[in-house]
Parts: C-alpha cells; structure tokens; sequence
C-alpha cells in the first residue's frame, strides 16, 4: 500500500483541485428565485388567513343572529296569549319599568318589554342589526325591517334578522338594504 500511494501522489493532488474547482455554491438568481417562491407563498397562507377570518366573523354574526331569533322565540312562548293575539307588533316594542321589578308586569306589557329588550340585543351583538317579528306564509322574503314583507297569513311566526355582514354601512349590489344578510326562523306556538 505505501508502494501504491508512493507512485500515485501527483493524481491525489490533481484531484483534489479539480473536485475544488467542479463545486460551486448557490448562485445570486438561484436565491432570487428561491426567496420569491417564498415571498408568493407566503403572500398566499396570509391571503387563506384573511379569508379564514372573514368567515369565522360571518359564522359567529349567523351564530349571533340564530341565538337572538330563538330568544324571542322563547319569550314568545312564554307569554303565548299575548303572541296569539298579536300584541308581539315591533310598532309597540317599549321598555316597561314594571317588568324590570319583582312585582311583574301584565302579559301586555311584558309583550312590549320582550320587543324592546330583543331590538336593544339585535342592535348590541349585530352591525346594523334590525329585527321584525309577523306572522308570514313566506318567511324568507323581505329587505329589512322597514320593509319585512310580512303578508299576516298563516299559521306560523316568522322571525327575521338583518345584519350589515362586512360591516360598512353602505347600501349593496341589489339598492335597496344597507344589512343584506338576513336570517329568519318560523315559529310554532
């Protein structure tokens, strides 16, 4: 073996240098390239973050507006003569002190007070929130609650909601709502 490498030590050499000159590090348009896949990745997780967000606040106001229907569904029931009388008209939605105390209110009342305390929550929890509560054979029409479309036939309530879904208090694409989002949940006494 000393004889081996003893005639081959200029070829050891040669190699060496050669195999220093074959290898090369990254070039600058190679880390150009590199950084700007990088960049237009993460350009696009931020863009799918903001999209997440945006849905996970539509989904929470839905949430929100669900809960608020089902309240007043229940203090429907609760008071249920003065719901099947009609006196749950969002014209005469007041606060009544008397309902506020232990010594209670008459069901009237309370039907007023429900109106005013379910507005006042609607208003609270969604942007531009407006609630109407009817009776309606087609529920699902309507732009808002100054225009509920509420034909008074049938035999079921139906609670609509209006929210301004993004938030910016202009009038849509359809000209007629500023709370273009609108949920409504019928209900049965």
């Amino acid at each position: 073996m000393y004889l081996m490498n003893r005639q081959t030590p200029g070829f050891i050499g040669r190699r060496a240098a050669c195999s220093r000159q074959s290898q090369s590090g990254f070039t600058l348009i190679e880390v150009l390239v590199a950084v700007l896949v990088l960049s237009i990745g993460l350009v696009g997780v931020a863009a799918l973050q903001g999209v997440s967000l945006k849905n996970t606040q539509s989904a929470f106001m839905r949430s929100q507006a669900t809960a608020l229907a089902y309240d007043l569904a229940d203090r429907m029931r609760a008071n249920r003569l003065s719901a099947e009388v009609g006196l749950y008209d969002p014209d005469t939605a007041a606060t009544v002190a008397a309902c506020k105390s232990t010594t209670g209110c008459i069901p009237q009342d309370l039907a007023k007070h429900d109106l005013a305390e379910w507005n006042a929550s609607i208003a609270t929890y969604l942007p531009m929130g407006q609630g109407f509560v009817c009776l309606d054979s087609t529920p699902a029409d309507g732009v808002s609650a100054a225009s509920p479309a509420c034909d008074g036939s049938g035999t079921q309530f139906a609670v609509k909601i209006w929210w301004d879904e993004n938030r910016d208090g202009e009038i849509e694409n359809d000209n007629t709502s500023a709370n273009p989002e609108r949920l409504a949940v019928t209900v049965e006494l």
